[in-house]
């Protein structure tokens, strides 16, 4: 959205109209203490005064506390400055690591969805109408090049909105570059949050390896992306109607799920019907905090193709079955949870979030090394379980007798994640714990050992991620 003279100021006065946002309401807004949150409550301030804005902090218990006493102390000498209410909300040190071990989807999609549960709940309590983030254009075009990694849908790669609900981001015309000159013209300074250098997310990686080769090569990749966005916006609004009826004629929500009229669905052009699939899934699988990726889309739009017969795939927490032209969607038993144990009774037994205890390998999909443990059917004495570690698991290794929990630390597993890696038993004992999937290793017990011409006739037992390759 541009205004007549450009500046940081006319921007976000300029939001504020076109979203129809009183510019004398109560805001929230989000406050890391970073360069970008500092600019929005400048910026808000100037609009809406500062009386009406209270800045929330929250502290995620992910980094040093050195680190954040002198975050704290920036912070509050930062909004006493400008006249702005200060929150600080704690979620405590294990809150995300558990958040992200229940939802599957790692921590940095459990530190944000924490983040905004919290923003919500002092929003709430105020009664104010609106929270406001301070995302840039940066983070747009970031967001853009992420979504296009992953193969999401061309709907998909709109980005993020500017309004959304009680959410508003008002900075999205602005760059970080511009955000930070707003900073250094009140005199003041920010704090820089170590994990954003953190190159193990998504999108530290991109945003300090990619872009800056994207920019060297066409230093107007920023508007590019955001373009891309906008037409995505457009395009996602121009068929909502369209989906709005397909989704009525041919969905119908039953207690456990839902079913679809597949006849419906393939006369329709493809994007279309991956719009009421996903909006389908907010319904079955949504309520777990698994997002469903682009490749359970494509697998499901193949199970839509198909006539005659009967078949079934996993996606994620659920089961889509296909036969008589409906496809019937629902959620699967509860996830294994702390503690599970369960028979090994097929193929593939469910573990905790999207994650998949496979026994037998498949060509099309080879595992990892670090991913897989041969166990010969020899080995093997009476029935198997696949179950959580106890206190007292032992593993007897070729190199003698261990305690599962000195695998456990030896491997550097974060303690929250370690009851999620499946210990298999048989009645003779632990045959194998498989850590691989949980940044361990696999072991399996000195009985399992073959020789090494033999492996490749073993049982292969894996721990797989649904959502990163297909273990329908």
């Amino acid at each position: 959205m541009r205004t007549t003279d450009g500046t940081p100021a006319s921007e976000l006065s300029g939001f504020f109209s076109h979203h129809h946002v009183p510019s004398d309401c109560h805001i929230v807004a989000a406050f890391s203490g970073g360069a970008d949150s500092l600019a929005l409550l400048i910026l808000l301030r100037a609009i809406v005064g500062a009386e009406h804005i209270v800045a929330v902090h929250v502290d995620h218990g992910l980094r040093p506390e050195e680190e954040l006493d002198a975050e704290r102390k920036l912070n509050e000498e930062n909004c006493a400055s400008l006249g702005i209410a200060l929150r600080i909300v704690k979620l405590g040190r294990s809150s995300v690591a558990t958040c992200a071990a229940k939802r599957g989807n790692g921590i940095e999609e459990a530190a944000r969805v924490l983040r905004y549960e919290a923003l919500e709940h002092v929003r709430a309590e105020l009664g104010f109408p609106y929270i406001a983030t301070a995302h840039t254009a940066d983070d747009q075009a970031e967001t853009v090049l992420m979504r296009l990694f992953q193969g999401s849908g061309p709907l998909s790669l709109q980005g993020i909105a500017p309004m959304n609900g009680k959410l508003i981001r008002p900075m999205l015309s602005l760059t970080r570059a511009v955000v930070e000159q707003v900073v250094h013209a009140c005199n003041l300074s920010w704090s820089d949050d170590s994990t954003n250098a953190d190159l193990r997310f998504l999108r530290n990686k991109i945003r300090h390896t990619v872009v800056p080769e994207i920019a060297r090569v066409h230093p107007g990749y920023r508007e590019a992306l955001i373009s891309i966005a906008d037409r995505a916006a457009a395009s996602a609004h121009a068929i909502e109607g369209l989906v709005d009826r397909v989704y009525a004629e041919a969905v119908i929500e039953e207690k456990d799920g839902l079913s679809i009229d597949t006849r419906v669905l393939r006369m329709l052009p493809e994007v279309v019907s991956e719009q009421v699939l996903y909006r389908s899934w907010s319904l079955v699988g949504g309520s777990a905090g698994s997002r469903l990726p682009q490749s359970g889309v494509r697998r499901l739009l193949t199970l839509l193709r198909i006539s005659g017969g009967t078949e079934t795939i996993v996606i994620g927490p659920t089961l889509a079955t296909v036969k008589d032209d409906r496809l019937r969607w629902k959620r699967r038993g509860e996830s294994l949870a702390a503690g599970y144990v369960s028979l090994v009774y097929s193929s593939r037994t469910p573990l905790e979030g999207s994650r998949v205890l496979i026994i037998g390998g498949e060509p099309e999909s080879p595992l990892p090394v670090a991913m897989r443990a041969r166990i010969p059917d020899a080995a093997r004495v009476g029935r198997m379980v696949v179950r959580s570690a106890t206190g007292g698991d032992r593993i007897e290794l070729a190199e003698g007798t261990k305690k599962v929990s000195s695998l456990f630390a030896s491997w550097h597993v974060d303690s929250q994640v370690r009851w999620q890696i499946p210990v298999i038993e048989d009645e003779a004992g632990i045959l194998a714990v498989l850590g691989g999937a949980y940044g361990g290793k696999d072991r399996v017990a000195r009985r399992c050992l073959v020789p090494t011409l033999a492996r490749n006739d073993a049982t292969l037992y894996s721990v797989t991620d649904t959502e990163g390759m297909d273990c329908g």
